[in-house]
């Protein structure tokens, strides 16, 4: 795994967990049982850069705080559903204009047909679990695939081989 060297979190009203009543309602909100809760506590001892704005367009900005030599990897998990599907194509578009220069990779977990571009493997739309996709942009050559489903938020998950 290579070391994560910055993160930064794009939203149109991020929370702010350096903020001590952000943290604690973040904290508050999440079973403590789940994984969620530990990704949470990772956000409070290492802070991420907060850009807020629509995703899309502020993406650029984002990429532009990741080191050069380093593989950015941008991560959505049910946020693509939110847009239509001119916004998803754009946001495929921003991730292949990054790539110009060097790899980009993008880690999806999306209801089937959500993600632009990662294979639904013939499953239906709403079909009650989500695809996990990994896509690496490179040089304007796209190579995406299914590596999963998952159900209940993540709960249960189904690698495929």
């Amino acid at each position: 795994m290579p070391d994560v060297v910055a993160r930064v979190v794009v939203d149109r009203d991020p929370v702010d967990v350096t903020d001590p009543d952000a943290a604690r309602w973040l904290l508050a909100c999440l079973p403590p049982e789940h994984g969620e809760r530990l990704a949470a506590e990772i956000a409070l001892t290492a802070p991420p850069l907060l850009l807020a704005g629509d995703p899309v367009e502020v993406l650029p900005a984002a990429f532009a705080r990741v080191p050069a030599d380093a593989l950015p990897v941008v991560t959505t998990t049910w946020a693509l559903s939110a847009l239509p599907l001119e916004g998803r194509l754009r946001f495929l578009h921003r991730l292949d204009e990054a790539a110009t220069d060097r790899a980009v990779a993008w880690v999806s977990v999306e209801g089937v047909g959500v993600a632009p571009s990662v294979p639904t493997l013939g499953d239906r739309r709403a079909s009650g679990h989500s695809t996990i996709g990994v896509a690496v942009f490179r040089h304007s050559t796209l190579r995406t695939e299914a590596v999963g489903r998952c159900w209940s938020r993540g709960r249960l998950l189904a690698w495929l081989a």
